[in-house]
């Protein structure tokens, strides 16, 4: 009866990261269909855009329910239990990841700021940078349940891309201020605040990286 017993907890172990791994693909599909999104919109295929916004709020809603799978697992089977609480906190934060990437569309697709042809590039460049980070941060959440020494590494690579998207963030928000091609400047603001919610997404994953470092650290001890 032991023996079953264990096997019973070995498999729900094996579900459990199952779950999880089904959890971080959805992360990973809502940030590229958000950089996709937006090369959508900053070439103005707007029909395109509409249907990546779609598309991220059926990612979302699956990931809610994946998430409470989770959740439920977690603590009904008392698994992992030395880092129970870690695992609970981690998936609470990449939630927001997908939250975020979706508000940010709607918000975009409400607003519908105009972005002048000589920032398209860069303001490209930087959601790729973006999505770069949360990657990374994707990398470094499997490392953690696996190759552990590896998380590091990961998270460096986030930092990284972070700091990429903040330059390329300062940069355009000079040349968007500095430009008589955009007299308003109600709609200077418009493209700065953009610009800045573009970059924050790096912002958040960044933040969840550090976190991260320290889960990696207590599995170690």
């Amino acid at each position: 009866m032991k023996g079953k017993g264990m096997q019973v907890f070995t498999n729900k172990s094996k579900e459990l990261m199952e779950n999880i791994e089904c959890y971080l693909t959805q992360v990973t599909s809502a940030s590229l269909h958000f950089d996709e999104a937006m090369k959508d919109y900053i070439a103005g295929r707007m029909v395109q855009f509409d249907e990546r916004i779609h598309a991220v709020t059926t990612i979302e809603r699956e990931a809610d329910a994946e998430l409470k799978v989770v959740k439920y697992k977690l603590y009904a089977f008392m698994l992992i239990p030395d880092t129970r609480g870690d695992v609970f906190m981690l998936m609470d934060d990449l939630d927001d990841v997908i939250d975020y990437t979706k508000r940010l569309l709607l918000e975009l697709s409400m607003e519908k700021p105009v972005f002048p042809e000589f920032i398209k590039e860069d303001l490209a460049l930087m959601c790729g940078d973006s999505v770069k980070a949360v990657e990374s941060l994707m990398l470094a959440v499997r490392a953690l349940f696996s190759q552990t020494k590896l998380v590091e590494e990961h998270v460096n690579r986030t930092v990284f891309y972070e700091k990429e998207v903040d330059r390329i963030e300062e940069g355009l928000i000079r040349r968007v201020f500095a430009s008589p091609e955009i007299p308003d400047l109600a709609c200077k603001m418009q493209i700065r605040d953009f610009c800045t919610r573009i970059a924050s997404l790096s912002d958040i994953s960044e933040d969840i990286s550090k976190n991260l470092l320290v889960y990696a650290v207590k599995r170690m001890v």
